[in-house]
C-alpha cells in the first residue's frame, strides 16, 4: 500500500454490516483509501445476500468520509439503496450537523452532488439514519482490533490476508450469533 512515507506491506479491511453489528460482507485490499471500495462492497453484499437466500435487500448504506465522491453517488443503482455519506470525518460532520437546522422543502434542482448529499444528512431522517454507523461498525472493527487483538494481519500476501479477513469476520458473526441466543436459528 502507497503511504505518505513510502510504499509498506500493508491492506486494508472493509466490511458491511447490519444494524445488528453482523458482517455480511468482508474484502481486503491494497489501496490506501475507500473512495473505490464502496460500490465493489456493495455488490460484495448483494452477492452475498444472494447466496444464503436472504429475504430482502440493503435499503439504506450508512459510509464516512473516506468513501464520498461525486463519481460513486452519480454511479450508484437509482434502484439500489439510499447512500448517506458524510461529507467530512466524523467529529466535523456531527459537529455541522448539530450547528444546521433541518432543511425545509425540497432541494433544488441546481444544487449539486455534494449540496444534495449534505441536504440529505441534514434532514431529520438523514440525521437519524447516519447516527446508526456509530452503532454499527464501529463497534464491529473496534471489537475485532481491540476485544480480539487483531489488530494487524499475521500472514503475508492479499490472499492469505483476505482469507484471514474472512476467518476474523466469521468468527465475529458466530460469537454475536452466539451471544443473541439466534445461533442455533442460524444453523438450522
Amino acid at each position: 500500500m502507497k503511504t505518505r512515507n513510502g510504499y509498506l506491506q500493508g491492506y486494508n479491511a472493509q466490511a458491511m454490516v447490519t444494524k445488528e453489528q453482523i458482517i455480511v460482507a468482508a474484502e481486503v485490499t491494497q489501496e490506501q483509501n475507500d473512495v473505490n471500495q464502496l460500490h465493489p462492497m456493495l455488490e460484495r453484499t448483494n452477492e452475498e445476500l444472494t447466496a444464503v437466500e436472504a429475504v430482502g435487500n440493503v435499503k439504506v448504506v450508512l459510509a464516512d468520509a473516506g468513501y464520498y465522491s461525486e463519481d460513486n453517488v452519480l454511479n450508484a443503482d437509482p434502484g439500489g439503496p439510499e447512500l448517506l455519506l458524510a461529507m467530512s470525518k466524523d467529529s466535523k460532520q456531527r459537529q455541522a450537523m448539530k450547528g444546521k437546522a433541518c432543511p425545509r422543502g425540497r432541494i433544488p434542482n441546481d444544487a449539486t452532488v455534494k449540496e444534495r448529499m449534505e441536504q440529505k444528512l441534514l434532514t431529520k431522517q438523514g440525521k437519524k439514519l447516519y447516527k446508526w454507523r456509530s452503532q454499527t461498525v464501529e463497534p464491529v472493527f473496534g471489537q475485532i482490533k481491540e476485544g480480539r487483538a487483531c489488530g494487524r494481519f499475521l500472514r503475508r500476501g492479499l490472499a492469505a490476508a483476505r482469507s484471514e479477513w474472512r476467518l476474523i469476520c466469521a468468527a465475529h458473526n458466530l460469537l454475536k450469533l452466539w451471544r443473541s441466543g439466534k445461533l442455533h436459528l442460524a444453523m438450522q
